[in-house]
């Protein structure tokens, strides 16, 4: 009787209360739980600076003092974590000392400061958490670098340019650095030998070595062989074509200058090897030629410059009938060509960006072939020989937006004055009276 009595009371209590429903993601329970975690707002991470507040104050203070070319952020609360300084020529032993003390710095980059020595660097090693460095124009030297690399370990991006006390010993003592993505080592004193050090900087993105004079083709050896490499620059008399030929193994890079390397037109198909290559600068190679620009057609490039190449002529710029892909084209001191090779300018249909300068054979009849690019929307025309007879034409382009047209000697103030009828996004024609009226 008694079982009978409690297994009615339980029959009833479940009658009451139902049973319950499983915690499934398709059931009420788990679309009200996703509810009500959507409409709550997660807390904001505030981040807490280390750094007192009273050395962050007053580092801003003289930050201001350096004038408009250096600044930090935030630009306001207790934490400083970006210190760009571009003229460091009144930065003082005490500056680095109060640098050092803000201790939640991550980026510190210091321009042109001749009197930054090894003693003024030694006061910032306490900034643990530096993943940004910049140390230019100084007299540091390698021991200094030794320091920033026992320092600050976790940089990912580094500029040690123009530091004449630096020796090649220095890429090895970097090559430590095993998370540097970005590498700027401009006018230093790099050769064959110490570049071979790069090969252990197997996170490197981009790499500048440019007036490093005596980093030629083994360098590009060890370069072409960098996993990650998007971007590289260099400037060396110290690079033949066989440097650009080890280079053309190189299936990751981006974006490509050289300057001043002695190749021949036999690099043009190296670097038509190049798979990835989207943007590419040839500067005072002064011996690569026509056919070798011509070996560039069918790459695809987005961005070209070609730069001081007196042995190119006309027929060179027929590369432009076979770059479909090209939107910003620079041609700058490019004596030996005229309209005839210029008309090819008329297959660019993506043409975005056009700068022209120092092309002393270009006349009006470019212009006209200017005038039928159907989505240009920048132009630069400098030290030409295009006339008056050329301002109806780029008035009439309904897509251009920003033009530097100056420094043309034919061309007179009654012609500029005309163009500043147009309303334009930006535009320069020398004389900053009728320039300023323009914008």
């Amino acid at each position: 009787m008694m079982r009978h009595s409690i297994a009615l009371l339980i029959v009833g209590l479940l009658g009451l209360t139902g049973c319950g429903q499983p915690d499934t993601p398709g059931g009420d329970r788990g679309e009200s739980s996703a509810s009500e975690s959507k409409n709550k707002t997660p807390p904001v991470a505030t981040k807490q600076g280390t750094a007192k507040f009273d050395d962050v104050k007053a580092a801003r203070t003289r930050i201001d003092a350096f004038g408009s070319r250096s600044r930090y952020s935030p630009k306001e609360g207790q934490l400083l974590t970006e210190i760009v300084i571009q003229d460091g020529s009144n930065l003082t032993a005490d500056d680095l000392a109060l640098f050092g003390k803000l201790s939640d710095l991550e980026k510190l980059q210091i321009f042109n400061c001749r009197t930054l020595d090894h003693e003024m660097v030694v006061k910032l090693n306490g900034l643990g958490g530096l993943t940004s460095l910049a140390i230019t124009n100084s007299v540091i030297n390698d021991s200094t670098v030794g320091m920033i690399v026992q320092s600050f370990p976790n940089l990912v991006e580094l500029d040690l340019s123009s530091n004449t006390n630096m020796t090649n010993g220095v890429v090895k003592i970097l090559s430590e650095l095993g998370k540097l993505q970005r590498l700027t080592l401009v006018q230093n004193q790099v050769n064959d030998i110490g570049a071979r050090r790069l090969e252990k900087l197997k996170e490197l993105r981009t790499l500048d070595l440019r007036g490093n004079m005596e980093a030629g083709d083994m360098a590009l050896e060890v370069v072409a062989d960098l996993p990650k490499l998007t971007a590289f620059k260099h400037r060396s008399t110290a690079v033949n074509d066989v440097g650009l030929e080890y280079l053309s193994k190189n299936q990751t890079l981006d974006s490509l200058l050289i300057q001043d390397f002695q190749i021949t037109d036999q690099s043009g198909p190296h670097l038509a090897k190049l798979g990835k290559l989207t943007q590419l600068e040839i500067f005072r190679c002064q011996g690569f030629g026509t056919e070798g620009v011509l070996a560039l057609k069918g790459m695809g490039l987005t961005r070209l410059t070609l730069r001081d190449l007196p042995n190119i002529d006309d027929r060179a710029l027929e590369v432009f009938d076979d770059l479909p892909k090209l939107k910003r084209l620079y041609l700058h001191e490019i004596t030996s060509v005229g309209d005839s090779g210029l008309k090819h300018l008329a297959a660019l249909k993506l043409l975005e960006l056009l700068d022209i300068w120092t092309v002393p054979q270009m006349t009006d009849a470019t212009i006209d072939v200017i005038a039928t690019l159907p989505n240009l929307k920048e132009l630069t025309i400098r030290t030409t020989g295009v006339t008056d007879a050329a301002i109806d034409k780029l008035l009439g382009m309904q897509s251009l937006q920003s033009l530097a047209f100056k420094e043309n000697g034919s061309v007179t103030a009654e012609g500029l004055k005309k163009l500043t009828s147009k309303k334009w996004s930006k535009l320069d024609v020398g004389a900053s009276d009728m320039s300023e009226s323009a914008q």
